[in-house]
């Protein structure tokens, strides 16, 4: 073996030792590193627990000051005198009173139809309203205060107001207002009731639709399509 071949096998051992001192410098730094890392990470967690477990103290503390409250604040009711509560208690309020004209008081049921156009909380309908909803119904004002509708000189059906005094006078005030309006037919007086019928269902819906309001039948029931429907045969059978 010469020199120079020696010398290369040492330059090679040389190269090959450095190389593994750096790797395992590399291998022991990155363990240091992860060991650095996961001591941090526990610290963490555990600082964590910790914090969460007062906090769950702080909370259990804070819970069992409300029990307390609430323990006392439960005492209260005890000491109140009972019928003196009783005397507090709101009631709610009776309905308003529905005004009939002197037109349907005496009448018996079977002589008129009669429906009731009024909001649900007997909420009063202003005389603005109302004027808006007689002029789109096309209703006319008659010398005894009652609206009424007719085709050419045939009177088909009457309106009187819900509240006292059951006309529509002074409709144009500025203080007026009422419950409602009292569609009525008088069967013993109409020309043509079926017709008169039929006109004024026409005109109890444009009403509706003008006021928002809802059709009730002299009971306070909400009309329904058989009640119409009934009333209808009724008509058909008096007519035959």
């Amino acid at each position: 073996m010469d020199a120079t071949f020696f010398r290369w096998v040492l330059v090679g051992i040389a190269v090959v030792v450095a190389l593994a001192i750096y790797l395992y410098s590399l291998h022991q730094t990155r363990l240091r590193r992860r060991s650095a890392i996961d001591d941090v990470t526990r610290e963490e967690i555990d600082s964590a627990f910790i914090e969460d477990e007062q906090l769950r103290d702080e909370l259990d503390n804070l819970n069992q000051i409300l029990l307390n409250d609430e323990d006392e604040d439960n005492l209260e009711p005890i000491q109140i005198n009972a019928a003196r509560d009783m005397q507090k208690t709101p009631y709610a309020l009776p309905d308003p009173e529905i005004y009939l004209p002197p037109q349907l008081q005496a009448r018996d049921e079977e002589q008129v139809i009669s429906y009731h156009l009024r909001h649900g909380d007997f909420r009063l309908i202003t005389g603005e309203e109302a004027q808006f909803a007689v002029h789109q119904a096309g209703l006319e004002l008659a010398a005894d205060g009652l609206l009424e509708y007719r085709e050419g000189d045939e009177l088909l059906f009457q309106v009187a107001s819900l509240s006292e005094p059951g006309h529509f006078q002074q409709i144009d005030q500025l203080d007026f207002s009422t419950l409602g309006f009292n569609c009525f037919i008088d069967l013993d007086t109409a020309d043509n009731a079926r017709l008169g019928y039929e006109a004024m269902l026409r005109k109890i819906d444009e009403l509706v639709r003008a006021l928002n309001v809802k059709v009730y039948q002299p009971s306070q029931d909400l009309l329904t399509i058989s009640d119409v429907t009934e009333v209808r045969e009724n008509l058909a059978e008096i007519d035959a």
